[in-house]
């Protein structure tokens, strides 16, 4: 374990007071405690509004703690779902420091008081400044407007994302009720079956579409991929089909609601393209960002997501640091001569550790820094999910090597004709194990 953050942290807040708070809808508690941890009278509460920053707070605070330069004083926030944002941004303007303490930190710290595990608003505020005293909190940073905005469309770009599956769900499960047949002969989640079902939806329909006037349009849509010989099969498990049949007035109804479906899909795509769009605007004005698009396999829409959920690279001086921002760092279980399951943390950014996932599945196409640790692992064991999360480190290593030097990459000789000796033995593997399957089942 390495002390020397922890030591560092304890050491600034040493010989201030700190001002724990716990955010809270209404109304916040607050609790300092002086140099060495001991409460200074009792929690307060302050409104969340502009007369409980403005006035409420800081007249309390003088009560308690009398006029103090902001230099001998900095403030503990429990960082819990987006109440601490106002908070540590009218703070922060103030001129002190803001400590952000994670939820996490706080539910340990809870029944460390007294032995009890009772949740109140003067308890938890007394733990978050108790666990800022032990050295347990980030410092709040403000980024630039730019990176902000960033971060801001990112989230929203996950957020459509998400509201897209959904209603790609809610079309699935409705034809699937009306007409089953239709999703097993044509993939539902493409423009293809959005375009047909936008014109057909209940068997009877199906039975009547005209093939030969829609083969054009699907064959354009599809990319030739569907032709006239699937429409005719879709017409013909029309005419044999298990679905719920249904009256005039319920085709009338279900047909409102499908139509409600696929306007809302149309609509989320052209959002997530707006969002996209100024999100990549923003990611060109970093240089960071041609750096990440010379790697092959990183597009420039992951690019901007990735420096959108980094936001500011400088604070992170080390790749594992990354990794344990995403919660892709290793947690171990070990005791003596017993070790246990090693699996990755989960603990941190869900967005940029997905991001890390699918980054890592497309560079290990073509990067030998990458590809070369991932055949090693799937000729040792091949577990695909766990290899490719293995591999992240590599890709992470690689992009702050990359970023440090301010360089494009660029193919390292010795890697490739490393990687060229393993893919040729990668192969003569993959083909034992295919002839070995094959084998057993005869």
């Amino acid at each position: 374990m390495q002390t020397k953050p922890l030591e560092a942290k304890r050491q600034f807040i040493n010989n201030k007071i700190i001002i724990g708070i716990d955010p809270s809808k209404e109304k916040h508690q607050a609790i300092p405690l002086n140099s060495i941890g001991i409460p200074i009278g009792k929690s307060f509460t302050f409104k969340n509004n502009y007369g409980g920053f403005h006035e409420e707070l800081w007249r309390k605070l003088k009560k308690l703690i009398g006029e103090r330069d902001p230099q001998e004083v900095v403030f503990a926030i429990e960082a819990s779902i987006n109440f601490w944002q106002k908070l540590c941004e009218f703070i922060n303007k103030k001129g002190y420091t803001v400590l952000m303490v994670s939820p996490l930190h706080t539910k340990h710290e809870r029944p460390k008081i007294n032995n009890n595990n009772s949740r109140t608003d003067p308890r938890d505020a007394l733990a978050v400044a108790s666990c800022a005293r032990n050295g347990y909190y980030m410092f709040y940073n403000k980024y630039s407007p730019e990176q902000s905005a960033m971060h801001r469309l990112s989230i929203t770009y996950e957020k459509l994302k998400v509201q897209m599956v959904q209603t790609k769900q809610r079309i699935r499960s409705q034809m699937e009720l009306i007409f089953p047949e239709f999703t097993e002969i044509i993939n539902i989640d493409t423009d293809t079956a959005r375009y047909l079902l936008s014109k057909y939806m209940s068997p009877g329909e199906f039975s009547r579409m005209n093939i030969f006037y829609e083969t054009p349009e699907v064959e354009s849509i599809s990319g030739k991929q569907i032709s006239t010989a699937r429409l005719k099969v879709i017409k013909e498990a029309a005419q044999k089909t298990v679905g719920i049949k249904l009256s005039e007035s319920e085709i009338v109804a279900e047909r409102i609601t499908l139509n409600m479906w696929l306007g809302e899909y149309v609509l989320f795509e052209k959002q997530i393209e707006i969002v996209l769009d100024e999100l990549i605007k923003l990611a060109e004005k970093n240089e960071d960002f041609k750096i990440l698009v010379s790697i092959k396999g990183i597009s420039e829409i992951t690019a901007a997501r990735f420096l959108a959920e980094i936001r500011d690279f400088s604070l992170f001086d080390n790749y594992k640091k990354i990794e344990a921002f995403a919660g892709a760092n290793l947690r171990l279980s070990q005791s003596g001569q017993y070790s246990g399951y090693r699996g990755i943390s989960h603990i941190g950014n869900n967005r940029l550790r997905a991001l890390l996932y699918t980054m890592t599945e497309e560079t290990k196409k073509y990067i030998p820094e990458v590809r070369i640790r991932y055949i090693k692992r799937q000729m040792d064991q091949p577990r695909y999910k766990k290899n490719i999360i293995a591999c992240t480190s590599n890709l992470l290593k690689l992009i702050t090597a990359l970023i440090k030097k301010g360089t494009p990459y660029e193919y390292y000789k010795p890697k490739q004709e490393e990687l060229a000796i393993l893919e040729e033995k990668y192969k003569e593997f993959k083909e034992k194990k295919k002839k070995y399957k094959n084998s057993s089942i005869e």
